[in-house]
This record gives C-alpha cells, structure tokens and sequence, in this order.
C-alpha cells in the first residue's frame, strides 16, 4: 500500500481536520462575492439610476472574473502548488473587494468586480481539490458537501450583513464587511492551509522531500526516507491532454455540458431572485429576505448531499436533485405572485441547486489523475462561470425588452433539462464503457477506471 493509500483509508487525524477546515471556509469568499452584488443592486440601481441591462453587466462581472481565473489560474496549481496558488488568489480577491467599496461609477465597480472574481476563480476548483485529497475516503463525500455548502454559508453572510448594513451606512459597507472578512481568512490561511501531499509527491518542487516529511510529522506519521519514483513516459504526458483524450475527454464534455446549464440556472435564481422579488413586491427588504432563503436553502442542500452521499453513489443523488431543481424553477416562476408560497419554494429551490453542485464537485475530481485534477477542474469550472456570466446578462436584456420574471423562470427550465439528460448519459459511459477511462498512476502505468483505486475518486463514493 503506497503512503497516500495509506493516509486515506486511515482516520483522519486532526492535522487533516484542521486543513479541510481552513480550505471548507475559504469557500465563504466564493458565496460572498458573488452574493454581495445582488444584495446591493436594489440599493445601488436607484442611487446610479441604472436599468436592467447595464445591471445585467454588474452582476455578471464578477463571474467574468472567476470564469478567467478558473481558467488561466488554476492550471498554475498543477505547476506552483496548490498552497501558493490560493494564497495569491485569495489576496488578489481582498483587494478587489475592497477597492468595490470606492467605486464611483458603474465602469469602476465593473473593473473591480472582474478583479475580484479573478481571486475568487483562481482558487476555488484548487480548493476543491485539496479538500478531496485530504479527506479520507469513507468521509470524502460528507465533506464535499460540507465543502459546497461554503458557498449558501456566504450568501447568507452577506445578506444577513447587508440587511444590517445597507439601511445604515448604504450599499458600499457591504463590500467592506466582505473585504474585511476576506483579510481574516487570509491569515487564517498564511497560518494553516498546507501543500498538497500530492504534488509534492509528483510535481517535485525545491524540498519536496523535507516538505512531505513536515506534513507527515504533523500528521503522526513515519517520515519517509525518499521520495517515491518519478512516473515513466506516460505519466509526464500533459495534464491537459489526459483531459480531452478518449473516453475522459467524451465524459469531460459531457460534464461540461451537465454542469455548466446547472450553473447558469443557479447563478440567474442568485443574483437576479431578490431584484425581481423586491419589484414584484415593492420592498427591498422582501427582495433581500428571498435571497437569503435561498442560500439558506442551499446550506441545507449541501449537508443534505453530504449525508446522502455516505449511503447512496454521487451520480445518482446529482441526478435526482437535477430533476427536482427543474421541477422547483417552474413552480417558482408559478408563485412569484404569492409572496409566502414564492419564499417556501425559493428554499427548496436552493437546496435542490446548491445540492446539485455539490454533486458535481465530488463527482468531477474522480474523472481525472493526481497529476491532471486541478486543470480538470478549473476547466469544469470556468466552462460553468462563462455560462453563468451569460445569464445574468441575457436575462437584463430580456427584462428590458419585456419578458415577465415569471416567464424568466421557465425559460431557464430549459437548461435545466439539458442538465439531467448530459449526467444521465454520464452514467451510461461509465456503466457500458468501465474500462475505457484510462488513467495514468503515479507510477506512470496507465489503467482504467474500474481499478482505479477509492484515493482517487470523490467519484466518490463509488458510482
């Protein structure tokens, strides 16, 4: 049994509890940022007198941000180390957060908006990653749920913050109150987020060995006395090749394709839902209130994934919370007239999505090698944020051309749908095909998925 063997079929110790802790509420700043926008646009529409469309731009900037960050960033992971990668991110999303709270017109607030999602999106799948690779297997499920459910948690955070805020000191306290908890989390991280095992183990920087000894150490364990042999041949091939090559490149499409519909759908109900609730009802506080519930809902969501997943396959549970979430946009684009029943069903809704994400973030890191997850899965994410910036864009033009928010939500069922039919036909590859996902080990042998071994697969939880 090699060492990660090892350390994941064993309890985690409190050196890895502590470090899924750090990376789990990163993940705040996620929620947060993206959250933030929508809670202020109310308050910052009438204060800049802007219309739906020019709206549209600001909530979608930040995800112009996360969508570069995931896809130019990330890949860095795989070179640089998980570690400093966030570490950058995290520093570069504190300082747009912060310069928001100065904007002083829309073109401002758009640029710092993009500055701030390029943090965001840098290390957001990286975190995804670390977190899988240092839960043990028969917890990995349960804490990618926990792990998703960072993002409602910081949705909630800020619209419990802009409630207090807004009110009293106008919408760029917000940004400060984000800011400020990004710096705390900054630290926290500085103090206490460890390399990746794994790429020290293949990637090989400077005090590689010295590095994975300290880790050991902290985790109770022997050090080693050298470092495991490099991979072959194959085992150096790029890790974006191994990507897009044979059935791992048909099943990246198609994940692709299931994912980013999802986050479409989920990034137009969070940043649109509280404008389109505050002008159905004429109350800004109604409007924020819906957010809220929905992210509250999302938080439920996710710790209901992470039970799940301890009993029943990842895919499955994704597919059922896909159908439910096509299910809840049409009756919520039914109730939008209702005020008590529109806020029941928005936390169902978020619940179902939220859920539904956490799914494919344990679902996607199991497709790929040690070596080629961080490029897969900012892949996978900055394909979903290049969708999710769309939306809320479209959906301003729509509402400026004057298409009814109760129409808006059946037209994202749509998207829904091509959703649960991509993860469906997920399934299907991988129950006709087992053998045709070809890995490449540590040791540069290739495999297939049917040996790959459960330290590989928040695939979890065993489809």
């Amino acid at each position: 049994m090699d060492l990660l063997t090892s350390i994941r079929e064993s309890r985690m110790t409190r050196f890895q509890v502590v470090s899924v802790a750090v990376a789990l509420s990163l993940f705040f700043v996620d929620g947060l940022d993206v959250a933030v926008m929508a809670y202020v646009a109310p308050a910052l529409s009438r204060e800049w007198e802007t219309g739906p469309v020019v709206l549209g731009y600001l909530l979608s900037a930040g995800l112009v941000g996360m969508a570069a960050g995931s896809f130019f960033l990330t890949p860095l992971a795989d070179r640089i180390g998980r570690r400093r990668l966030t570490l950058i991110s995290l520093t570069v999303a504190t300082v747009g957060t912060a310069l928001c709270a100065v904007a002083g017109d829309v073109a401002q607030l758009i640029t710092f908006r993009v500055l701030t999602g390029i943090g965001v999106g840098g290390m957001m799948a990286n975190l995804n990653v670390l977190v899988s690779e240092y839960s043990s297997n028969r917890r990995r499920g349960t804490i990618i749920g926990l792990y998703s459910a960072g993002y409602p948690i910081g949705a909630t955070l800020g619209g419990l913050a802009a409630a207090v805020l807004i009110p009293a000191f106008g919408w760029h306290a917000v940004f400060v109150f984000a800011a400020t908890l990004s710096l705390v989390l900054l630290g926290v991280s500085l103090r206490w987020l460890p390399e990746s095992l794994d790429y020290l183990l293949t990637r090989r920087p400077r005090n590689a060995l010295a590095r994975v000894n300290a880790i050991l150490v902290k985790m109770r364990r022997e050090p080693i006395s050298a470092l495991p042999d490099l991979p072959g041949v194959e085992g150096t091939a790029s890790p974006l090749r191994e990507v897009f090559t044979g059935a791992v490149g048909v099943r990246t499409v198609l994940m692709w394709l299931g994912y980013s519909m999802l986050m479409g759908a989920y990034y137009f109900a969070n940043t649109w839902t509280p404008k389109i609730m505050s002008g159905a009802t004429g109350d800004d506080e109604f409007g924020v209130q819906i957010g809220v519930l929905f992210n509250v809902g999302g938080i439920a969501g996710c710790f209901l994934f992470g039970a799940l997943a301890t009993r029943f396959r990842s895919l499955r549970i994704l597919i059922g919370g896909l159908i439910i979430a096509t299910l809840s946009f049409a009756a919520f684009g039914s109730s939008i007239g209702a005020a008590g029943l529109a806020a029941a069903i928005a936390v169902v809704m978020g619940a179902v999505t939220a859920g539904s994400v956490s799914g494919f973030y344990a679902v996607t890191p199991g497709l790929y090698s040690a070596r080629a997850r961080s490029t897969g899965m900012g892949l996978a994410i900055g394909v979903g944020r290049v969708v999710s910036i769309i939306a809320p864009v479209v959906v301003g033009y729509l509402l400026g051309g004057g298409l009814t928010p109760q129409t808006l939500f059946f037209v994202f069922v749509g998207p829904l749908l091509a959703a649960v039919l991509a993860t469906i036909a997920l399934g299907v590859s991988e129950r006709r095909h087992p053998a045709a996902t070809l890995m490449v080990d540590r040791a540069g042998e290739p495999r297939t998925s049917s040996s790959v071994p459960a330290e590989q697969e928040p695939v979890a939880d065993r489809r």
